[in-house]
């Protein structure tokens, strides 16, 4: 590898990893807001599942994946998986 390759493959590598850092703290705002759901939900007597509405949000993630040329099925999979871990923070277990 020339070390202008060496170079350029540092920099991207620097750049993925302040995504990284951006998509945990993007998680963790969003597992906040399961909480905050939670109390809500809480005062209103309502369940933690709510299997429409798991649902439709999966579905736009599996829409804004294909409009930005992204592989839906493995999208789809990322979100079911955030979504269990939303259930599991609103129903306190983390």
């Amino acid at each position: 590898m020339s070390p202008a390759d060496t170079h350029a493959l540092a920099s991207l590598r620097s750049d993925i990893e302040q995504v990284d850092a951006e998509l945990m703290a993007c998680i963790a705002r969003r597992m906040q807001l399961a909480r905050e759901i939670r109390v809500v939900k809480q005062r209103a007597g309502q369940p933690v599942l709510d299997p429409a509405r798991e649902a439709a949000v999966v579905m736009r993630a599996a829409e804004r994946a294909r409009a930005a040329g992204l592989p839906e099925d493995e999208i789809r999979a990322l979100y079911w998986k955030v979504m269990a871990v939303a259930r599991r923070v609103q129903s306190a277990e983390i």
